[in-house]
Order: structure tokens, then sequence, then C-alpha cells
């Protein structure tokens, strides 16, 4: 008997994990979105769709955001994009995969692009314009969907704000992104600072002096150290915007 009892230990060991696989996956599983048919893109064969039916979603999408990068430095537009927006949709709460994915489309897929119509001395001025403009709206669309489905949003929302500012040049746009951003409860330091200087360099100084006083008066002055370089952009507003004394913001008792 003593002979079978390591063979023993081992079935009830293998049996007792796998009971409890099956129970922590339905457990897990109604807080899992459903992925559906469209989500998943034709380069996904049969072994992603069993991973998914196993509950091993992750896995899988981990292991297809690996293969994308080998795309991404093959320069395989389609493939990579394919792959990347696949592990989006295994792996839905994932920032990285929606923060990286974005950046991609929004940032590489215009140059691969120009390049493979004969590079930059080929492709007329106003072409690359608007391959670099329509792939940084597919970029912004992505951060969109992953705003909508990931857990950590201001990272994304972020992401979109340079994207629209940078790429887009459309200042109303990553202003919003960049207020929504500086208006959440994670907001990092430097949001509210950029959002105020895209809305003063679209043009709207007072709107801008306005809504970056409030910010610093209710989030920041309220700190330990006031944010002294906040309060000293909005003084420079102040000077452009010629207000008079009572109109600007009272002199702290710190400030130099």
């Amino acid at each position: 008997m003593r002979r079978f009892s390591p063979w023993i230990f081992a079935f009830v060991f293998i049996a007792g994990a796998g009971v409890y696989a099956e129970t922590s996956w339905r457990s897990v599983r109604p807080s899992i979105p459903e992925i559906g048919r469209k989500d998943l893109e034709p380069t996904l064969g049969q072994g992603v769709l069993l991973g998914v039916l196993g509950g091993l979603r992750t896995v899988v999408a981990d292991l297809t955001w690996i293969r994308s990068y080998v795309l991404w430095e093959q320069r395989d537009r389609a493939g990579c994009e394919a792959l990347m927006r696949a592990a989006c949709a295994l792996d839905p709460y994932s920032r990285y995969f929606w923060e990286h994915t974005g950046y991609v489309v929004g940032y590489d897929l215009a140059h691969w692009e120009i390049r493979r119509r004969g590079g930059y001395g080929k492709v007329p001025a106003e072409v690359q314009e608007r391959l670099f403009k329509g792939y940084a709206l597919r970029g912004v669309d992505i951060f969109e969907e992953g705003l909508s489905r990931s857990k950590v949003t201001t990272p994304l929302l972020l992401c979109a704000a340079q994207l629209a500012e940078i790429k887009l040049k459309d200042h109303k746009l990553a202003a919003r992104y960049y207020q929504k951003a500086a208006e959440a409860p994670d907001a990092p330091w430097y949001a509210a600072r950029i959002c105020s200087q895209v809305m003063w360099d679209d043009g709207r100084q007072l709107e801008a002096y306005r809504w970056f006083r409030a910010y610093w008066t209710s989030r920041m002055l309220p700190k330990e150290d006031g944010f002294p370089d906040d309060l000293r952009q909005l003084r420079m507003m102040e000077g452009v915007l010629r207000l008079s004394p009572e109109d600007r913001i009272p002199r702290p008792s710190w400030e130099k």
C-alpha cells in the first residue's frame, strides 16, 4: 500500500487543483467583459479561441502582444495593429495594451505607410499630412475605446491629449482630454498646467486663466507647498491679461 501512496496523493492533488481552478474561474467569469466575434481579428487562430474558452485570456493576451512586437519590428502595419487590438480585446482591463496600441497606430503607422509608398521624398507633403492625421484619429479612437473598458483611465486621457495636440494640432480636443485628466482623482501634477497652456495657445486666454486659477485655488493651494511654479504661471497670465490688482490672486504669505 505504501508503494501506491505517492500516486494516490498525486491523483488527489491534481483532482483538487482542477476543482479549485474551475471554482475560481466561475467566480471571476461574471466580472470579465464578453468578447464579441468582431473583436477578434482574423489573425487569431483556434489556439487563441481555446485559450479564451479555457479561461486563459490574460495569458493568451500576453503571448499575442509579444507576437505583435515581432510584427512591429518588421513594420507590418496590418498584422501588428491586428494583434495589438486582439490583445486589447482579450484583456480589456490592461491599460498598457490600450496605451501602446494607440501610440503605435497614432504615431508609427503613418511613417510605415509613407515608406511603403516610396518615402518622404516621393510622397507629396499634403498626402503625408493626411496620413498623419488619419492614423492619429485612429489612435484617438483606440484611446477612447480603452477609456470605456480599462480600469485605469487617466494615463489614457493624457495619451489622447498628447496625440490630439501633437499630430492633430487640435487644441480644443487636446484641452478637453487634459482637463478630464487634471480633474481625475489620480491626476498628475502637470496635467492642469499643460491644460491651461493648451487653452491659452488656442486663443482662449481669459478662459484658460479662470479655469487654472479655480483649479489651483481648490486643489493646489491647500497642499503643503502650494505649487509655487503653477502660481508663477498664473502671475504671467495675469500680467498678459493686464488684470487690476484687485482682480488678481491674493498674495500668499509664502510668495516671494
